[in-house]
């Protein structure tokens, strides 16, 4: 029961049974008073053609009579006519009042009387004329109706087959369609057991798509669609935890190893230093990777609203290679930018992109190659290729490249040297420009990394 209400809600086969049962009332209903109404009108047309002929036979039954004084002889001639006609009233009478011929009592009442059902009797069905007695050209009125009960009875019991007929069928057609819901119903029923088999421990549980209906079969596959995402998902979180949790457990041991050692014993002024300074630099390492964390949930959480402003590539990229040319020729490693081009961007997301490529770049590339930095303007956008020389990098790794705390076999001994998330991040800020992060790994040992940013300005980017 919903909160707050105290009406059980129907279910789908409850409410089909009786939109079912609705559509049928409604069409059974329309065509009952359609063939009602059409009934009612060709009775009551019958029963004028009924009063106007009979109007015709008494105008020829009272000219064959001799005259007033042959009426007494003739009436049994009169009734012979009307015999047969049980609703049918007919009156003939003299100029002066006197009644000659008559059905019933022959009072004028009977042609203003009530019907049984309480109606007017005749409906408009009264038909009079002047007529000719005899051969003396007497002259008399003629009036003839009709009471409509063989009409009003005909009518009734038309009318209660119909409403006894419509309300079976609506009975049946729910129940019909009760049970056709059911039936068809089956595969989501069975579709709602196999889901509540899933649990945590068996999201590689997949639903069988059923035979039909095609909906139920398109519901089945999307939601083993989700299941495959909601896997990934878990799998990738599983993931980031055990690398979280490698990752803080390294400086958290070399911070307290640093501690350990200054309360071991009584140190010089100096090696108190040496040891502060290694603990900060523990410190400083954690900073960053909580920034990177950071930054990276406000990314996927669409919270970062970028600052953008037009920035001349060449000069942007010329001052981030003057920022590693120090370390880059300790290592033998030279840096060269080629090519220029305009883009809106959030400068300070573009520099730090880069800049995590080319940390990237130094750290991985052989001593005496040169670190390549190309810019090509394209008719839809701008790619920046960032290309470095040294191990090639496996084909079962490209794929996950990007990915949080994401490194290969060999570089995990390596891991105190980056935080796992430079990578990340660039693929982050190309996701919120509206662009897209690859990468490229050759036999020859050349890696590139292509950046590519599109004209079009993303609805997220504010005007610097």
């Amino acid at each position: 029961m919903l909160q707050g209400n105290s009406v059980m809600p129907l279910s789908l086969t409850g409410r089909l049974a009786l939109f079912f049962a609705l559509v049928v009332s409604v069409a059974l209903a329309s065509m009952g008073a359609f063939a009602y109404y059409s009934l009612a009108v060709q009775l009551q047309s019958r029963d004028d053609e009924v009063i106007r002929g009979k109007l015709e036979q008494v105008e020829h039954f009272l000219r064959e009579v001799d005259g007033i004084e042959d009426v007494p002889a003739a009436q049994h001639r009169f009734d012979d006519m009307v015999r047969g006609y049980a609703d049918l009233i007919v009156r003939v009478s003299a100029r002066d009042g006197r009644l000659l011929f008559s059905t019933a009592d022959g009072s004028p009442r009977d042609f203003g009387r009530r019907g049984r059902d309480g109606g007017d009797a005749f409906l408009g069905l009264i038909r009079s004329a002047d007529a000719v007695l005899g051969k003396d050209g007497t002259r008399v009125t003629v009036i003839i109706g009709a009471t409509g009960e063989d009409r009003r009875e005909v009518t009734g019991r038309f009318r209660t087959t119909l409403l006894l007929g419509t309300t079976i069928g609506v009975v049946l057609t729910a129940m019909a369609g009760a049970a056709i819901t059911r039936r068809e119903l089956q595969p989501t029923h069975a579709l709602i057991k196999q889901i509540n088999r899933i649990s945590v421990e068996r999201l590689s549980y997949r639903v069988e798509i059923p035979f039909k209906p095609t909906e139920v079969q398109d519901i089945a596959r999307a939601f083993n669609a989700m299941l495959q995402r909601l896997e990934d998902g878990y799998v990738k979180l599983s993931r980031f935890s055990a690398d979280l949790a490698h990752d803080l457990r390294t400086p958290l041991n070399n911070l307290i190893g640093h501690a350990e050692v200054a309360l071991s014993r009584d140190r010089t002024p100096a090696e108190y230093i040496a040891l502060i300074e290694e603990s900060l630099l523990e410190y400083q390492r954690l900073a960053r990777m909580i920034d990177a964390m950071l930054f990276l949930a406000r990314a996927d959480s669409a919270k970062v609203t970028l600052d953008v402003s037009t920035i001349s590539l060449h000069r942007e990229l010329k001052k981030l290679s003057a920022y590693f040319e120090m370390l880059a020729e300790e290592r033998g490693i030279a840096i060269a930018v080629n090519g220029d081009a305009t883009l809106e961007v959030d400068s300070i997301l573009f520099q730090r992109a880069i800049h995590n490529l080319l940390s990237n770049a130094v750290r991985h590339a052989r001593s005496g190659t040169t670190i390549k930095i190309a810019v090509v303007k394209e008719e839809t956008g701008c790619l920046i290729e960032v290309a470095n020389w040294g191990d090639t990098i496996p084909e079962e790794d490209l794929a996950f490249i990007f990915e949080r705390f994401y490194r290969g076999d060999a570089a995990r001994s390596n891991s105190s040297q980056s935080t796992g998330l430079g990578l990340s991040i660039v693929r982050s800020i190309m996701d919120l420009h509206g662009g897209r992060a690859e990468v490229v790994s050759e036999p020859n040992g050349a890696t590139r990394f292509r950046l590519w940013f599109p004209t079009t300005r993303p609805n997220n980017l504010a005007l610097g």
